[in-house]
């Protein structure tokens, strides 16, 4: 095996660069290992940003956009949606629905 070659790694990369239809990026407000336990890596990639301490960048392909949202909401963090577009207003759906939930009796 070749030195610094990690096969789990190697087959993350592979899954959550596998041919989707949707490439999400999203920035997340955390530490790499925050976001981690929240997001394993076999969903998606997971990176520090250079330039933006306190920051990291979660990457992924989905065929489907729908059950993004929860697990955006799920990190339970800040972050800014880069893309794709359309996912914001999944997000702000979602987030109305809970609000309706909410005040529901």
């Amino acid at each position: 095996m070749p030195s610094g070659f990690d096969p789990a790694v190697q087959i993350t990369e592979a899954v959550s660069g596998a041919s989707y239809r949707h490439a999400v990026s999203v920035r997340v407000q955390g530490s790499e290992k925050v976001v981690r336990m929240r997001m394993p890596g076999s969903i998606a990639t997971i990176e520090p940003l250079t330039g933006e301490p306190g920051w990291v960048r979660a990457r992924w392909r989905v065929q489907r956009l729908d059950w993004v949202p929860s697990v955006l909401a799920g990190l339970d963090r800040p972050f800014v949606i880069e893309e794709p577009a359309e996912l914001r207003e999944r997000v702000r759906a979602l987030a109305e629905r809970l609000a309706t939930y909410a005040e529901a009796e």
